[in-house]
């Protein structure tokens, strides 16, 4: 089966939690010997690079990438306002892309196409005029869902609009999207279920994430507690923020020995001035994997967004401790997270952490991602879907 893989950034070098779920997702199409092209965008925020892209990849797909402008630009933001478009979305479109998914078709007798996030949806209508086959949505997150959240915590009136009147034709655009595709992939149980409810009745099948069970176990620092990610998404630049301004000072007052370490890409400056004795900034790490086993429990204090958080599930298969919140756990059905959703219940959960077994608690979290995410696991699931729709 020839398969056309279209992203909307480039899946190499691996820099945030979207990556490292492409990244997986097309480690799996391979293992399932299908045949891959692969195309991204190429933008001024993820450009292409053909030598980011390991030698293996490059021996058992063919790549290609189209460089197009998704900057935000004042006059198109504005005349948006006065259009049923969803700017979010029109950035992403652009007819040299069109054109080149066409040729691809054509060249590689193109199966399937399967689109990774629902921003490229936009070339839907476009594809149907050269391609009868069957178009599959790959959706990491739903996206409208990210921008109702921000819409909810906004203070400023003027921005609340705003967000408001983009999540809305985003809303609209996305579910209207979903009429013109054959099947859409999931990586979490609650957006499917979310669709669903929407009324969306294209295919829904939700396939998570997959992960190799490390051999490397965390080590067991009580006192020690982290957050990771790339702070040019919103929800985790909102989070950090909040570690290090309320959270953490609360934390401190119930133990003294307490000690936060913040990394991750795109770290900003501002960041930097809340660095003290307590608090410890990094920046963007070499090892991530490295990182998480050595830094103690992961707090995740993330108040917006949908899917899974994909580094969730890389510290739970390293037996590292999870204090998250409802959004932050969605999708994660392991007993051994520890959900709060207040500073209060925060300050709570890490101090009754602090008392139970934390061997007990790695065993859980590493047999959990056993059991539910192994690439054998998650391939067949893929194939049945692809092969059956």
């Amino acid at each position: 089966m020839n398969i056309l893989y279209f992203t909307n950034k480039p899946i190499y070098p691996i820099i945030d939690g979207g990556c490292v779920a492409m990244d997986s997702f097309l480690q799996n199409l391979i293992a399932l010997n299908y045949s891959i092209t692969h195309l991204t965008l190429s933008t001024y925020k993820h450009p292409f690079l053909q030598e980011n892209y390991p030698k293996k990849i490059q021996h058992n797909i063919n790549i290609f990438s189209q460089e197009i402008d998704t900057r935000i630009k004042l006059i198109p933001s504005i005349t948006h306002l006065f259009t049923s478009d969803s700017y979010n979305v029109s950035r992403f479109f652009d007819n040299s892309v069109a054109q080149i998914l066409s040729n691809l078709v054509s060249t590689y007798r193109v199966d399937i196409i399967l689109i990774e996030s629902a921003f490229l949806l936009c070339y839907t209508e476009e594809i149907r005029k050269f391609f009868s086959g069957k178009i599959i949505l790959r959706a990491p997150n739903v996206e409208y869902k990210i921008w109702e959240n921000y819409t909810e915590f906004e203070t400023n009136p003027i921005k609340k609009w705003y967000l408001k009147l983009l999540s809305s034709k985003l809303k609209n655009f996305e579910l209207q999207a979903t009429k013109n595709i054959d099947g859409i992939l999931t990586i979490s149980a609650s957006d499917a279920l979310l669709l669903k409810n929407e009324g969306v009745d294209t295919a829904i099948q939700n396939i998570p994430f997959s992960i190799e069970l490390p051999i490397d176990k965390a080590t067991c620092l009580p006192d020690h507690y982290f957050f990771i990610g790339a702070y040019n998404w919103k929800p985790n630049y909102d989070a950090a923020l909040y570690l290090m301004k309320e959270l953490f000072p609360k934390i401190v007052e119930n133990n003294s020995n307490a000690i936060l370490h913040i990394a991750g890409s795109y770290t900003p400056t501002s960041f930097y001035k809340y660095q003290r004795k307590e608090i410890k900034i990094y920046g963007k790490v070499e090892n991530v994997k490295d990182f998480m086993l050595n830094h103690g429990t992961l707090l995740a204090p993330i108040q917006s967004g949908s899917g899974v958080r994909i580094k969730i599930l890389e510290a739970l298969s390293l037996g590292v401790p999870v204090i998250g919140t409802t959004i932050a756990l969605q999708g994660i059905a392991s007993k051994s997270c520890i959900q709060a959703n207040s500073t209060e219940a925060f300050v709570r959960a890490i101090t009754n952490l602090r008392a139970k077994d934390i061997d007990f608690i790695q065993e859980e979290t590493r047999n959990y991602i056993a059991t539910h995410y192994q690439p054998k696991h998650i391939q067949q699931k893929i194939s049945e879907f692809i092969e059956n729709i």
